[in-house]
């Protein structure tokens, strides 16, 4: 897998340095091919014979003379100086791309004054695919354990796929008794020349006999899927009448699938040699004999875990192979795919000591599988090993330790002073990492004030003006070389709570000190110390900074009169109860603290000034009572200066006025519901209940609510859940409103149907209460309404009917009409105008009738009067106290009452008089 990362170069550079590096930050080191930039570690492809030119390309500059190396190594950043070829000492360098031009090519830049950096790493692929079939025969006689056959030299490049044929048929699918076997993975066997590639053909049997064959197929950029044979074999086999049974077993080869992730599965494979055939076992990494489960699928030679588990890196399984009177075991070791290296360390960019200091340069490394770790750094005239002590040219002695990844230089000189990189790869990719060190002379640690002003805090020099509420950092900052160790900031102790948000930065050299000051108050004003040190010869050196830290605040002007039992203040106005005394006053807030002064248009009552704290300052007028003062107005203005400006403020003017007293009337209780439009007393047990109480009096009211289930045994009052039930006060100049409702719908929290609520209105000069009665309704308001203008709507159509009745028998008889043909359809309704008839009477000999209305009642019938097409019933109505009169036309058993728009249905009735039944 090629390596690819971005190479970022730092280069602080410090006008102290004794020793010359390169005056400027060469951050555009890269490669240029054919015009085309590469920055970062990349990939081509060429064909074979292609003329390639690479450009080792840089902006460095303040620098007399730049050198450049190309190096060339088979694999990336190779650390051996044997395995590395220097290609080329040209800036330009010019590729005749052939097979042994395929590599990893990187440039050196190295400037007079000794700075060296690497560019980044271009892997050259040269393409290429030669391959020539070669024919051979082979007799494998029935003694020989193992016959192999070889492929011929394959040169193609990408690496092709070899697949081996028996006859044209691929042997993963023949069955041979699992012992023809492509060779893939490691060999263990020393006896027979085995080596990955090769096909063996194990313990004898006359069916091997066949044309074999090694197909090889390669895809690259330039050619796709191109496949040849590369070899190819005549095999026969000789008499089995000398066959061998020594029951021997040898392993010969192990496959351990390659290099998995996790989650995948994989399949280990084991091949052996013996006769007769060997069979197979497998086991876990505990020796345990794996059978085929949900984990594992054991197939003789091979064994399948299913999916590979992160914990499965370096799990060794073991494979056996048995005859009857031996057996042959190797481990397999599984190998979970690399991972790309990554540094788990954050660490400045530069690192600052003194002379004969050792340096540790540690980036931290978090990766798995095998990785390689170079160093490249100032005064370095190679890569610097893996576990390699070399000595730098009097610049000081390095030791590099491979395991964590750190670098040692002991003994550190000036001229040591650079840019190191650290180089880590393996198959997964590549990191790099750069840190500056700077070596100077020693000094004595010293520390400044660094905070920085805002919109909130104004910094001058060690004095910081903070408004009062704001949240800012306060900063100090230590120096020196060494680099100071520590940093602390004593708090005044008024505000040692804050002294744990201390947070300490290591940076660039410097120490830096962060106090976290969050919502300032007048508290935290102080002196505030700073303290920073380093060590120079054993001897401690401390610098230290007083900070002083002021919390302002303009001046602001508020009302601060307030209610008594006997004062009302609403706004601007300040109410008194005639012959009460009262207190006006407002409220100056500031950092320093304002003063206060005071306008009026009366010199009525007594001003007096009142000091609460630091920040606040109060003016105060008391009137003695009405006959003193009956009105009055007054102004408060406020002042104070901050950093030589000064801040005005003005309330507007309050103005006082006294008011009769009296306790609390016309107290009253509205229903504010959706039902109340119909019905005062009416709620909806699926709304909520919301009702009013006003009161009139002065000093305004305070109010308390009761309630009461009506159809309760208990006739007493109880006080009102704060879980069921909320309330909210509004006052005004002599009024004050007190508003209930349930939290839910009333259907919640009344589960009766009748309730009673009192509300009590109270002052100093006594209390009034009122009762409302509260009907609980399944009934909306909609519902409430429709039936309102149904009845209407009912009672109009009657009347016009009724008006429509009159004038037509009005035109009958003044037309002279008198008998009942001559009426129409009109006659059984007129006929008493006409031809009149006496009913018959039959009210003792009906019995039991019943008659229903939308409530279920019984009623006795009292008589029946008998026409040829109506029928009159007269009963007793129990649901009114009155008799009524429903007809029933014709043979119907259904009716309207005369009285109302009720319907009423015969249920049950005996007659004599069969006409009626």
């Amino acid at each position: 897998m090629t390596p690819q990362i971005e190479m970022y170069l730092v280069i602080v550079l410090l006008s102290y340095i004794t020793t010359s590096v390169l005056s400027s930050d060469p951050s555009e080191v890269f490669i240029t091919v054919d015009e085309k930039y590469f920055k970062t570690n990349s990939v081509i492809n060429i064909k074979s014979g292609q003329t390639l030119s690479i450009d080792c390309a840089s902006s460095v500059i303040g620098s007399d003379s730049v050198n450049y190396k190309w190096y060339l190594s088979k694999r990336p950043y190779t650390q051996q100086v044997n395995q590395r070829e220097e290609a080329s000492s040209s800036k330009v360098f010019t590729v005749s791309a052939n097979s042994t031009h395929t590599g990893y090519y990187m440039c050196l830049i190295r400037s007079e004054e000794g700075y060296a950096v690497f560019t980044p790493v271009l892997h050259v692929v040269v393409e290429y695919f030669d391959i020539e079939t070669v024919s051979a025969k082979t007799t494998i006689e029935p003694n020989e354990k193992v016959a192999v056959l070889k492929c011929s030299q394959i040169n193609a490049n990408p690496a092709p796929i070899v697949t081996w044929k028996k006859d044209g048929v691929d042997v993963r699918n023949i069955n041979l008794d699992s012992n023809v076997m492509h060779v893939t993975g490691k060999v263990v066997d020393k006896q027979y020349n085995i080596e990955e590639n090769d096909l063996v053909i194990l313990n004898y049997q006359d069916n091997y006999a066949g044309t074999y064959t090694c197909d090889v197929e390669a895809t690259g950029s330039f050619f796709k899927g191109r496949t040849a044979t590369a070899k190819s074999y005549s095999v026969k086999t000789a008499a089995s009448f000398s066959l061998m049974n020594d029951n021997s077993s040898q392993i010969l080869f192990i496959d351990n699938g390659g290099k998995p992730k996790v989650g995948d599965a994989i399949t280990l494979r084991c091949g052996a040699c013996g006769y007769p055939t060997p069979s197979y076992e497998w086991y876990d990494t505990a020796d345990k004999k794996l059978q085929t489960s949900d984990v594992y699928e054991v197939l003789e030679t091979s064994m399948i875990v299913k999916s590979i588990k992160a914990t499965d890196d370096t799990a060794e399984y073991k494979c056996a192979a048995l005859t009857a009177n031996s057996k042959s075991v190797q481990s397999i070791r599984l190998t979970l795919s690399d991972t790309v290296p990554k540094f788990n360390k954050t660490i400045e960019n530069s690192q600052y000591n003194i002379p004969g200091a050792t340096v540790i340069l540690d980036f931290g490394l978090e990766v798995r599988g095998e990785i390689h770790i170079m160093w490249n750094g100032q005064g370095l005239d190679k890569f610097i090993l893996n576990d390699d002590s070399t000595a730098m040219a009097n610049r000081g002695v390095l030791d590099h330790v491979n395991d964590n990844n750190v670098l040692t230089i002991s003994n550190i000189q000036k001229n040591a002073s650079g840019v190191f990189q650290c180089i880590v790869y393996n198959e997964a990719g590549m990191v790099s990492a750069y840190k500056t060190v700077i070596i100077r002379e020693s000094q004595p640690a010293q520390v400044a004030h660094t905070t920085v002003s805002t919109t909130d805090i104004t910094v001058k020099g060690n004095d910081i003006h903070s408004v009062r509420g704001a949240n800012f950092t306060m900063q100090c900052t230590g120096s020196g070389n060494p680099t100071p160790s520590d940093i602390s900031i004593d708090v005044p102790d008024s505000t040692s709570a804050i002294a744990s948000s201390l947070v300490k930065v290591n940076k660039e050299g410097k120490y830096i000190g962060n106090l976290l000051i969050d919502k300032v108050t007048e508290q935290y004003a102080g002196v505030y110390k700073c303290c920073t040190h380093n060590f120079i010869k054993g001897m401690k050196e401390t610098a230290c900074v007083n900070i002083s830290l002021a919390v302002e605040e303009k001046v602001s002007v508020t009302q601060h009169s307030e209610d008594t039992d006997y004062t009302l203040v609403i706004g601007t106005q300040v109410y008194g109860t005639t012959g009460y005394p009262l207190s006006a006053s407002c409220k100056a807030t500031g950092l320093p603290r304002p003063t206060i002064s005071i306008k009026r248009n009366n010199d009525c009552g007594t001003v007096s000034t009142i000091t609460k704290s630091n920040d606040i300052e109060i003016i105060q007028v008391d009137y003695a009572n009405d006959t003193v003062c009956n009105t009055d107005s007054f102004q408060c203005c406020g002042n104070n200066t901050i950093q030589g400006t000064l801040y005005t403020d003005c309330y507007d003017w309050i103005t006082i006025s006294f008011v009769d007293q009296e306790k609390p009337n016309d107290v009253k209780i509205e229903n504010t519901g959706n039902l109340a439009s119909d019905d005062s007393s009416l709620v909806s047990l699926m709304e909520t209940l919301m009702l009013n109480c006003s009161a009139k009096s002065f000093p305004e009211s305070e109010f308390t609510w009761e309630y009461r289930n009506s159809e309760s045994t208990s006739n007493t009052f109880q006080k009102l859940e704060s879980v069921s039930f909320q309330t909210s006060v509004t006052k005004s100049k002599g009024f004050t409103y007190s508003m209930l409702s349930t939290i839910g719908t009333a259907g919640d929290l009344l589960k009766g149907t009748n309730y009673e609520f009192q509300c009590t209105a109270k002052n100093v000069f006594g209390q009034t209460s009122v009762i409302k009665s509260i009907q609980i309704t399944s009934s909306a308001a909609n519902q409430v309404s429709a039936n309102v203008y149904l009845g209407v709507g009912i009672v109009l159509f009657i009347a016009a009917l009724v008006a429509v009745f009159v004038m037509y028998i009005f035109f009958i008889i003044s037309s002279g009409k008198k008998k009942r043909s001559d009426l129409g359809i009109m006659s059984c309704l007129v006929c008493k105008c006409c031809e009149p008839k006496q009913p018959v009477e039959y009210a003792d000999e009906i019995y039991n009738a019943s008659l229903y209305t939308d409530k279920s009642y019984s009623t006795a019938v009292k008589k029946v009067d008998i026409y040829p097409d109506i029928k009159h019933m007269t009963f007793d109505d129990d649901e009114f106290d009155r008799s009524n009169t429903i007809a029933f036309n014709g043979s119907s058993l259904m009716g309207v009452s005369e009285f109302d728009d009720r319907m009423f249905t015969l249920n049950t009735a005996v007659f004599k008089d069969p006409d009626i039944a």
